[in-house]
């Protein structure tokens, strides 16, 4: 019985110290979320402030209601489902800026035709069909894995996007603090003192976050510095001894919040006074939206990788946030993803798991029931203060900052878009750099050299190994092979510059007449529509100068994006301009047989081995001598000289047919080495080197030849020594044109 008492007693004390360490553990989450969801609370009323400000400020209970829906369900949402577990969500600037266009254009057209009593309800639904429409737009954009695809908007682009963003920025912060949009025709007006009393101190206070906050990363600088100004700015209030209704009819508080909000608005109900044209004139705003979102998420996320070292599943992102948008929308919220200063400030603060975000959710929920009537009390100038630092942050980044770090081509491709964005709108920039950007890369890219050699039929010969006559016939006429190995991409621009290098070769009279026009597709990694026309022309520009164009190396899809236009000519047996081969050495080969067909000395179907060697032994009688030496055979087609793996034993002297050299590869493959035909010897080499042969040697044609076994050359070594030394000469120079033409080669690929 005492020892029970004293287990349970030690049970009880496990468990108590099982929970402290819990505790212990999950404190440093709970303040950082505590603090993460203040700093939350600040941006989401200030994107308010910035949604409906001036005479928008009417419905600024419902810009509220939005952030801090969006604040709640996005911080919880993707708090709970983001591949970081620290991250916090809520409405994020981008959004905000192009929301502020949409109310302030439908409240303006509402205006101009008379019909305010529509304003509220259109409103409301902007930002339900905007907020559920992005949502939907994600999802499907991560459900199908597309998220890579958004890296490939072009930097400067986006530079010149975000830097439009700070100066809209700028401008709205102005407007909530003086309640009139800032443009330089009014410059006067706010130069006027009474004026400059209502956005210079907020101004003093963007630039003040901005020094303080780029030098010390401290999580409590930012809460600290705005609450400090709202104490100074009911401090001058007291001392110039103004009452709040004073305060805020001059213009530094907002209005009372005591209007209607979301909590009792019945969203259905308003449904038939929505004025539907007046929204669809909000679509190019919306799709700019749509393109914007993606794009912040991409920066976000690759910017917390960098920061923490950590991968993002960007895709996994893309979802989320589409699936807390898809929910924030049919709760009335605006538009919200993850963050990347709140997020880096969670994980300053201490946050390492996903009870941070749910914090941070839970004080935007406590603030959104009990503290929001508050925000009439706080200072005007603190809200846009606060707009004034995000607009210059993003100003300095890419206006000053990218001076220094950007080419002057993408510099003025970032003002550029600035000034578009700053006078015409986010659409219009954001199009305008894409067409500029790209008619960029297709002049850069053109540039490239998209010719990696160029060779001739002279320095590149094919492996099909040839008499000693056919050798000396093709080096003489090799100039007529033409031969271009081609890399990287090919579009329309490097294409083009591929045809004017082709036309001006063939038109050039005082280099040789090219009759075989090779061209090499092996490091080709892929070819656009457009660049199809340019191998039309050049096939037809090939018939005008009587080439005929031999293309190798050609992927299936690339053989099938031909197809339709047929440029090639499968039939090889046909009389045609244009073929196509497996790979270059079966292109050239095919070159090369066409000009010894031509050749006077194809005439004579059948040269005997004695009349072939004259050129190998100087005397006469000792091509008589050498040929009682060697064993003369008949070889039939399938028969194999050696095989792979075998000691050497004999060397072969080709009189007629055709014996191809294939190496058998891991995978139970064959890979063709080269051919030999008549007048050629094979062998040579592992029967000097003394090591396995390396190749198998198979007839592919019935095949005439004479074998010198190792026992006949020993012989010959002891009966005719002249006889085998001038043998031994013969083979030394095989060897050496063999190193010759290997080393030529070589140089012409590399050059």
């Amino acid at each position: 019985m005492e020892c029970s008492k004293i287990e349970m007693i030690n049970l009880r004390l496990l468990l108590m110290f099982l929970n402290r360490l819990k505790f212990q553990f999950l404190l440093p989450d709970v303040l950082a979320g505590f603090i993460s969801g203040i700093i939350n609370l600040i941006y989401s009323v200030s994107f308010a402030a910035l949604i409906f400000p001036g005479n928008l400020s009417t419905y600024l209970p419902l810009g509220l209601s939005c952030a801090l829906i969006s604040a709640i369900l996005t911080a919880l949402i993707v708090s709970l489902k983001s591949s970081l577990p620290f991250t916090i969500s809520g409405p994020d600037s981008n959004g905000a800026v192009i929301l502020a266009l949409m109310t302030t254009s439908i409240s303006q057209s509402l205006t101009d035709k008379g019909t305010t009593d529509a304003i509220f309800p259109t409103l409301v639904w902007a930002i339900i069909l905007s907020t559920f429409l992005t949502g939907l737009w994600l999802f499907i954009l991560g459900k199908l894995y597309l998220g890579r695809f958004i890296r490939f908007i072009p930097y400067p682009v986006v530079g010149g996007f975000l830097a439009g963003i700070g100066w809209l920025f700028i401008q709205g912060s102005l407007k909530v603090m003086t309640g009139i949009p800032f443009n330089f025709d009014q410059l006067d007006k706010f130069l006027r003192d009474d004026f400059m009393l209502l956005w210079f101190p907020g101004v003093v206070l963007g630039l003040s976050l901005q020094f303080l906050l780029s030098r010390y990363q401290k999580f409590w600088l930012m809460p600290s510095i705005l609450f400090g100004v709202t104490l100074l700015c009911y401090g001058f209030f007291a001392v110039s001894n103004m009452s709040l209704d004073q305060v805020r009819t001059e213009g530094f508080l907002f209005t009372s919040l005591e209007s209607e909000n979301l909590l009792k608005l019945e969203v259905l109900g308003t449904l038939p006074q929505v004025d539907w044209s007046v929204l669809i004139q909000q679509i190019p705003s919306l799709m700019t939206l749509l393109a914007v979102v993606p794009i912040t998420i991409l920066l976000n996320s690759t910017g917390l990788e960098l920061a923490m070292e950590r991968d993002v599943d960007l895709d996994k992102e893309l979802r989320v946030a589409g699936m807390a948008n898809l929910v924030t929308g049919g709760f009335v919220g605006m538009v919200g993803h993850l963050s990347i200063s709140r997020t880096l400030l969670n994980y300053k603060a201490g946050a390492r798991n996903r009870l941070s975000g749910i914090i941070a959710s839970i004080c935007a929920l406590l603030f959104f029931f009990f503290v929001i009537s508050s925000l009439q009390f706080l200072p005007k100038l603190v809200f846009g203060g606060l707009l004034f630092y995000l607009g210059l942050s993003l100003l300095l980044e890419w206006v000053y900052e990218g001076w220094f770090k950007l080419s002057r081509i993408d510099y003025c491709l970032v003002i550029l878009i600035l000034l578009i964005v700053a006078n015409f709108g986010f659409l219009e920039g954001v199009g305008v750099g894409l067409i500029i950007a790209c008619l960029f890369f297709v002049i850069t890219y053109s540039n490239l050299q998209v010719i990696k050699n160029t060779l001739s039929g002279a320095s590149y010969q094919s492996n099909f190994e040839r008499s000693f006559h056919q050798k000396k016939l093709l080096q003489e006429q090799g100039d007529q092979i033409y031969i271009l190995r081609l890399q990287s991409y090919l579009f329309f621009g490097t294409a083009n510059n591929l045809l004017e290098h082709i036309r001006q070769r063939l038109s050039d009279i005082n280099l040789s007449k090219i009759k075989f026009l090779v061209i090499d597709f092996k490091q080709i990694e892929g070819i656009d529509s457009s660049a199809v026309v340019s191998f039309i022309k050049m096939k037809q520009l090939a018939q005008k100068f009587s080439a005929i164009l031999i293309l190798t190396s050609l992927a299936p899809i690339i053989i099938e994006q031909f197809k339709p236009y047929k440029i090639i000519d499968l039939a090889i047996a046909e009389k045609a301009s244009c073929y196509g081969f497996p790979d270059l050495d079966r292109g050239v080969e095919w070159c090369e047989s066409q000009i010894l067909e031509e050749a006077i000395f194809r005439r004579r179907r059948f040269v005997p081995l004695l009349i072939q060697l004259e050129e190998v032994f100087p005397l006469p009688q000792q091509v008589k001598l050498f040929s009682n030496y060697l064993e003369n055979s008949k070889i039939e087609v399938g028969h194999y000289l050696f095989r792979q793996g075998e000691m050497p034993t004999a060397i072969y002297f080709i009189e007629s047919g055709q014996v191809s050299l294939v190496r058998e590869l891991e995978n139970g493959q064959t890979e063709r080495l080269g051919t030999v035909a008549e007048g050629t010897v094979i062998g040579e080499i592992g029967f000097y080197g003394h090591f396995s042969q390396e190749c198998s040697a198979i007839c592919d044609r019935p095949t005439r030849l004479y074998r010198l076994s190792q026992e006949v050359l020993q012989r010959m070594e002891t009966e005719n020594p002249r006889l085998a030394a001038a043998c031994h000469q013969f083979i030394a120079q095989l060897l050496a044109k063999l190193i010759v033409q290997l080393r030529k080669r070589s140089d012409a690929l590399l050059n």
